[in-house]
């Protein structure tokens, strides 16, 4: 069995679907078989979710925010009401907020952070858990982060906590939830090729700034190159599927030897 084949048939719900990481997740998950609820609080999914329909596969896009309960349940409800069931859940949503050091981090930062990184983690899986139960193969992977699992980073003190709680949380939760048929792991990416850091960067620094630490974290990866959102797709792909069926407790870092050599 092939690991885009070990996806054929699983309604896999992807949250964070409108862009990078998450919409690379969506059209590899339906490139393979799967039916894909594209996920976002932003209307931007509705054309991933359309050109999933173009190339042949199934999706459908909702919207919501899915850190609230209800938001959360909703999403799942959506799934349910569409697919009939639910096998995989992907937990990508995210947001970063940069801040000269950890005393200039705002309140605000914090709690959206913390509520967006972590909070929708621990909501959705709770209301996604009896269908993940009932499907008898049931997958969660949560997207975390390099950052706050194997090095921290100067700028990043609040968006490395909220992704070590996600990896926490994923630990507790396999051995939780494996003897009840639920796999739980999760994918922490290196530098990835997407807008989500360059936004925010560029809000507090310059073009230039930007370009000489780009080329000095280039040098620090052995692979010599970014990721890009399809590798790692790739990857959560494979541990959403059947291929991983034995697999349940890990973060898999996908870094280009970054924190590895």
């Amino acid at each position: 069995m092939t690991q885009r084949s070990s996806v054929r048939g699983r309604v896999c719900l992807v949250t964070g679907a409108a862009r990078g990481i998450g919409a690379a997740t969506a059209r590899v998950l339906a490139s393979g078989g799967a039916k894909v609820v594209v996920a976002d609080i932003s209307v931007s999914g509705e054309q991933v979710a359309r050109d999933i329909a173009t190339d042949g596969g199934q999706a459908i896009f909702v919207g919501g925010d899915v850190s609230s309960d209800d938001g959360a349940q909703a999403v799942v409800a959506a799934a349910l009401a569409e697919y009939g069931q639910l096998d995989s859940l992907i937990n990508n949503a995210g947001i970063l907020r940069l801040a000269d050091s950890f005393e200039h981090t705002t309140d605000a930062q914090l709690s959206d952070m913390m509520r967006i990184n972590f909070e929708s983690v621990f909501r959705l899986s709770r209301a996604a858990l009896p269908a993940l139960e009932t499907s008898g193969h049931g997958s969660i992977v949560n997207t975390a982060s390099m950052v706050g699992h194997r090095i921290g980073m100067p700028s990043h003190a609040v968006y490395g906590a909220s992704k070590a709680a996600v990896v926490g949380l994923s630990m507790t939760l396999a051995l939780e939830l494996a003897p009840r048929g639920v796999r739980v792991n999760c994918v922490a990416p290196g530098v990835v090729a997407t807008d989500l850091y360059v936004e925010e960067f560029l809000k507090e620094h310059s073009r230039e700034d930007l370009e000489s630490g780009s080329a000095s974290t280039l040098a620090a990866i052995p692979i010599g190159k970014y990721a890009t959102p399809e590798q790692i797709a790739e990857v959560i792909t494979f541990l959403a599927g059947d291929a991983s069926d034995y697999i349940t407790g890990q973060t898999v870092v996908v870094d280009g030897g970054f924190t590895g050599i």
